[in-house]
């Protein structure tokens, strides 16, 4: 009898499929949005059905709450990375060593700055609301440890970091002002 090649696609491990759905719906939710973007949209992105989407994580809202972890796990590796790289000695790592590796982030995966600001716009909702603020003030604690930076120091960063996460989601070209604004304004504050 000879082998008859399986028409089914071979099935994947829950955890693969799983991290594929959020892939695709990081995607779709940065250009749409939470309202914006309907689920079969992802499902079609994610070469999966509606029902599966459902069924795997309950809601829009949930998917969309699980794309916001996602990307702020991103910024925290990114922070870590170039933290550890830097200097091996924890609270030593420079406010401008992290800028420069959340831009690089930024330039290799435009999504992540739009996802950030699809969060933030979709904080009209208690829930979203809650757990955007609850990574926002995780990063900035994670920030404070990785570099010893005091209040002050922190909120500058955050407040540059946000004019390059807009300037990353509008795609101004070129070498723009706000990127040598945001380096003398961090040389500043270190």
């Amino acid at each position: 009898m000879k082998d008859v090649p399986s028409t089914r696609a071979a099935r994947k491990p829950a955890a693969v499929r799983r991290a594929e759905i959020i892939e695709a719906a990081a995607l779709e939710l940065a250009e749409t949005g939470l309202a914006g973007t309907p689920l079969e949209a992802i499902a079609a992105r994610a070469d999966i059905s509606h029902p599966r989407v459902i069924q795997m994580f309950g809601s829009k809202q949930a998917l969309f709450l699980e794309v916001i972890d996602m990307v702020f796990d991103r910024v925290v590796a990114t922070f870590t990375d170039a933290a550890d790289t830097a200097h091996p000695n924890p609270h030593r790592a420079s406010l401008t060593t992290l800028g420069d590796a959340y831009r690089r982030l930024l330039q290799r995966d435009r999504a992540v700055s739009l996802v950030m600001l699809q969060g933030f716009a979709a904080a009209a909702d208690p829930t979203v609301r809650s757990a955007v603020a609850r990574r926002y003030l995780a990063l900035q604690r994670t920030v404070t440890e990785l570099t010893g930076a005091d209040t002050l120091q922190v909120r500058t960063f955050f407040a540059t970091g946000l004019v390059a996460t807009v300037s990353t989601a509008l795609a101004l070209p070129g070498k723009r002002t706000d990127a040598r604004w945001g380096a003398w304004l961090l040389e500043q504050v270190s």
